[in-house]
Order: structure tokens, then C-alpha cells, then sequence
């Protein structure tokens, strides 16, 4: 019976999700990198567009193209005299030619060339900032987890205080102490914790589920943050250098750019369509055919060499409209680039003041937390004596799971804020998942 009990407590002890090893946000991210699809298509998007230059390039390089043939022919042949007879022969016609050329003058490809450079490195930074949104979706992610796991928590310590007050105030309107309505008011907080305990329980479904769609991974056990982080203000604590810094490094402006650049190319190449072209052109031909009707055939062989010029006079008007069209195109990416130059400057700010306000936000509900424990506290108390009212005791503890409530948003928000600001700084890397990282209990 003993052996039976040990392997019962041993079962249970294994099974308890206490011994689960919780992941923390290194190993979160780790396994969004091995599965995220954004960042993956980013990757193979980056790898075809690495494409594009060596198909540029080929335009201006010499292209040879061989040709070859062999048919059988066969000939019939009569005349007009009555004595004629019908003539039939059969031959054979092969050849085979083959050609060189070489640009020499090309405009349009010429540009197009350039414009793919630019393509790669809008690619490569696209990248980059697949990479950056994927740190700053697992971060998001993980701590909404973590903030839901506290949320619940609360509304069951709620729950679990307002069903002891219930009680009391049953039990003291039995024997008198209090009047029933305080024991409508101890049923209808009950009540309303319910409530808030059962959409608790469904926002941190929800939030488990956001993450494990990211990381791929049943395991949602996560290391929660520690009650004290080592925090601090921006460094530089300078609002007008990080708006500096992300007008010039932010990689979504950078992208834009490069797209103004490569609109302002498109121009140019579709203007080369006004342009001559000029090619070395160098040709072997060999052609050998077979008796006709007169049984006799010949042979050919021929080389040449020397310069083509194309000039296109008029196609319709097509070329011009196809300047205005990338003219048109030149100037909305430029729209483009002034209004990503100005919400970012927005979003750097907004970063900025995220950080100090969450800051103080930080340092005054740690204090409200204390201030509202000697409220509870304070109220039981009085409660027990009569100078307080059971409303006070309910007050005093919603208000206390609040203030910690909001400490735990606080944080989180102090946390992303952080990231935001490095993110419209295009400084967001690795290095800052670690950071965040060291705030987790391990």
C-alpha cells in the first residue's frame, strides 16, 4: 500500500505542469525563426530578386544564337510538249548558321541594369525588417501571454476574496451585524467577478493561442517577469537625436528611397525607347542544297561582320505614355517617402514618451500597490470593529488587483515601447530579445 501511495505522488508530481520547463522569450523567438512564414517569404523573396541583376546584366553581354536545318525534297518537273514525260527527283537541303552580338549602345538596358542593383537592396532590407517585425511580434505576443496569465490570476484571487465576503456578510446578517443590502452588494460584486473570472480565462486562451500560431509549440509555460526590473530612460535620453536617427536609418524610409530611386530609373529606361541602339553584329552561314530538276545542286558558306543601328520612329505613341506613366509613378513614391518620413516621426515620438510615461507610470503603481494592501487591510480591520462598511472591503480589494493589473501593463507597455523606439530607429536586433530576456525569472 505504501509503494502504491509513492507511485500515485510520483505520477502526480510528473504530471504537474509545475515541472513543465518553461520557455523564456530567447527560446520563444528561436522557434518563431525556424517557423514564421513572413520571414521566410521575406528570405525567398530576397534570394529571387538577387536574380534580377545577372538578368540585367545579360542584356549587355554578347549573345550568340546557332540555327541548323536538313529537309528532303521532292520534285516533280513536266513540259508542254506532247511527247514530254514526267520528271521526279529527290534532294536534300541542310544548313546551319550561327550568330553574334554585342551591344554597344543601349540606354534602356544600360539603366535597367542599375535599377536591378537597387531591387537587390531594397530586398535585403525588406529582410531586415521581416526579421525586426518578427522580434517585435513574438515580444508582443509573449508578454500579452504573460499580462492575460496575470489577469486570470487576479480575477481568481477576486473571485476567491468577494465568495469570502459573501459569506461573512451572509453569516453577520444572520446574527444581525449588517443590513441585507450590503449583502446585495457583497452578491453582486460575487457576481460580476464571475464574470470577469470566465472572459480572463478566455482572453489567455486567446493570447496562448496568438503565440503558438508564431512559435509552433504546445508548450505555452512561460517564465514570467521579475517584480523588479533594472529600467531606465532612453539612451540618449534625447528625443530630437532618435528623430534624427529615423529619419535616416529607419529601414521602411530606406525602402522608400530606394523606391524613388528605382521609379526615377523606370523613366529613364522608358525614355531609351527614343533612343537608337547599336550593335556589333557577326554571322557564319553554310548552306548546301540538292539537284533540282536540272540534277544539279550547290553549296554556299558566307561570313559577316559589322555594326546594326535601330531606330524606332514611331510606335503609336506607346513610348511616350509609358514615360508618363513612370513619371506618374516618380511622383507617388515620393508621396510615399514624405508621408513614411512623417508618421515615423510620429511613431518615434509617440516611442519616446512611451518610455518615460510608462516609466513614472512604473514607480507610482508600485507605490499604489502598497497604498492599497494597507486599504485592504485597513478596511478588514474595520470592518471587524464597524467603522467600515463591506462596500469599503470590496472597494479596497478591486482596487488593489487593479493598481497590479496595471503594473503588469505598465511594464509590458514600458517593454514594447522600448522596442518600438529601437524599431523606427532601424536599430532593432537580437541583442534586444536578449535584453528583455534578463527581466524574465529563470
Amino acid at each position: 500500500m505504501l509503494t502504491l501511495t509513492r507511485l500515485l505522488l510520483t505520477s502526480v508530481c510528473l504530471s504537474s505542469p509545475l515541472l513543465v520547463q518553461a520557455i523564456d522569450l530567447n527560446e520563444a523567438y528561436n522557434m518563431a525563426l525556424e517557423h514564421d512564414a513572413e520571414t521566410h517569404i521575406a528570405y525567398n523573396q530576397l534570394l529571387a530578386s538577387k536574380e534580377l541583376k545577372p538578368q540585367a546584366l545579360a542584356a549587355l553581354l554578347p549573345s550568340i544564337n546557332a540555327s541548323a536545318s536538313s529537309k528532303d525534297t521532292r520534285q516533280e518537273s513536266e513540259n508542254s510538249s506532247p511527247t514530254s514525260s514526267k520528271n521526279t527527283t529527290q534532294f536534300r537541303d541542310e544548313g546551319f548558321s550561327i550568330a553574334l552580338r554585342q551591344p554597344l549602345f543601349n540606354w534602356g538596358s544600360l539603366e535597367r541594369f542599375k535599377q536591378a542593383g537597387k531591387q537587390v537592396s531594397k530586398a535585403e532590407i525588406q529582410y531586415r525588417q521581416a526579421e525586426q517585425a518578427l522580434i517585435f511580434r513574438v515580444t508582443d505576443s509573449y508578454l500579452n501571454t504573460l499580462q492575460s496569465d496575470v489577469n486570470l490570476k487576479l480575477a481568481n484571487d477576486n473571485l476567491s476574496a468577494f465568495n469570502r465576503q459573501l459569506d461573512q456578510a451572509k453569516q453577520r446578517f444572520e446574527v444581525g451585524l449588517i443590513a441585507i443590502t450590503d449583502v446585495h452588494d457583497a452578491q453582486a460584486r460575487y457576481d460580476l467577478s464571475v464574470a470577469t473570472q470566465i472572459a480572463a480565462q478566455d482572453t489567455l486562451y486567446s493570447a496562448q493561442e496568438a503565440l503558438r500560431e508564431i512559435i509552433q509549440s504546445d508548450q505555452i509555460e512561460l517564465s514570467p517577469l521579475a517584480n523588479d526590473l533594472s529600467l531606465s530612460t532612453p539612451q540618449p535620453n534625447n528625443m530630437a537625436t532618435w528623430e534624427s536617427t529615423a529619419q535616416t536609418d529607419n529601414l521602411a524610409i530606406e525602402m522608400a528611397r530606394l523606391d524613388v530611386n528605382i521609379a526615377k530609373k523606370e523613366v529613364s529606361i522608358n525614355r531609351a525607347g527614343h533612343y537608337p541602339t547599336v550593335d556589333v553584329v557577326a554571322s557564319h552561314t553554310y548552306s548546301e542544297m540538292g539537284g533540282g530538276s536540272t540534277g544539279s545542286g550547290f553549296r554556299s558558306e558566307s561570313d559577316s561582320l559589322g555594326l546594326e543601328l535601330n531606330l524606332a520612329l514611331f510606335s503609336g505613341g506607346k513610348t511616350q505614355s509609358l514615360i508618363k506613366q513612370a513619371a506618374f509613378n516618380h511622383q507617388a513614391s515620393l508621396d510615399t517617402l514624405q508621408s513614411l518620413q512623417r508618421s515615423t516621426l510620429r511613431e518615434t515620438r509617440d516611442a519616446f514618451r512611451g518610455i518615460t510615461t510608462n516609466l513614472q507610470r512604473i514607480q507610482a503603481l508600485r507605490q499604489a500597490i502598497v497604498s492599497n494592501q494597507s486599504s485592504l487591510d485597513a478596511s478588514e480591520i474595520g470592518l471587524e470593529v464597524g467603522t467600515r462598511t463591506i462596500v469599503d472591503v470590496l472597494d479596497a480589494q478591486s482596487n488593489l488587483s487593479l493598481a497590479k493589473l496595471e503594473l503588469t501593463e505598465a511594464k509590458k507597455n514600458y517593454i514594447l515601447s522600448v522596442l518600438s523606439l529601437k524599431k523606427a530607429a532601424g536599430a532593432l536586433s537580437i541583442n534586444d530579445i536578449q535584453q528583455v530576456n534578463q527581466w524574465l525569472v529563470h
